[in-house]
């Protein structure tokens, strides 16, 4: 039976309820460009994947040098909210990470967004975090593992002993790519959006240590 030992957390969506402004961004750049945009694209073209990859994903006619230039344009957009403050903390969450320190479990965050050290000095609670891995720190982003298997690799922990937090489609591809245990987060009640994760739940309240610890003992 593995141990866990370390818990690996998406950001946007899972830790911090920056999706609104994620959206917004992605809204005012694709409208520039002239691309359709709506709830249906974000989930299935953009979420979860970094900045470049979401733009190509809609973008499928444009050069890199435009997808470039539009997808720096988004992140501009984006950090113009958070710096403003335009973002909260789940509840549930903290309450998730407070459970996970009590019990000596290391923690990393894994973000497609290079932001992810803003957002938690922003928030904070960077310091409740022994790695923070940001998009920029891999050559490959979601759905390839590398995201996750590096969080890993600065836990000190092999993927088999540390369990990964989604709430993205390309994020959970990510995570089983990689040899975790994955539990879907769905707050917005598409739980099959999340079908390939272990387990799925709708809030971190409902999500106890020993129900991942029992689905490693399987």
């Amino acid at each position: 039976m593995t141990l866990l030992r370390g818990v690996i957390f998406d950001l946007d969506g899972v830790i911090a309820d920056t999706v609104p402004a994620h959206f917004a961004a992605w809204k005012q750049m694709f409208a520039e460009e002239g691309y359709a945009f709506d709830e249906r694209v974000y989930h299935d073209r953009v979420d979860g994947r970094r900045r470049f990859d979401g733009a190509q994903a809609v973008m499928v006619d444009a050069t890199p040098d435009r997808v470039s230039a539009a997808a720096s344009r988004k992140d501009a957009y984006f950090l113009k909210q958070i710096e403003q403050g335009q973002f909260e903390v789940f509840a549930d969450t903290l309450n998730f990470l407070r459970a996970c320190r009590a019990e000596g479990l290391v923690l990393a965050t894994a973000s497609s967004s290079r932001n992810a050290r803003l957002v938690l000095e922003k928030a904070g609670i960077a310091d409740k975090f022994a790695a923070i891995v940001g998009g920029d720190d891999v050559s490959n982003g979601k759905p390839h593992p590398d995201i996750f298997l590096l969080a890993a690799k600065r836990l000190g922990l092999p993927p088999e002993a540390c369990v990964v937090i989604e709430d993205a489609i390309s994020g959970v591809a990510a995570a089983k790519a990689g040899g975790f245990l994955c539990i879907g987060i769905d707050r917005t009640g598409q739980t099959e959006r999340l079908a390939g994760a272990d387990l799925i739940v709708e809030s971190l309240s409902r999500l106890k240590l020993c129900d991942i610890e029992q689905l490693m003992g399987k």
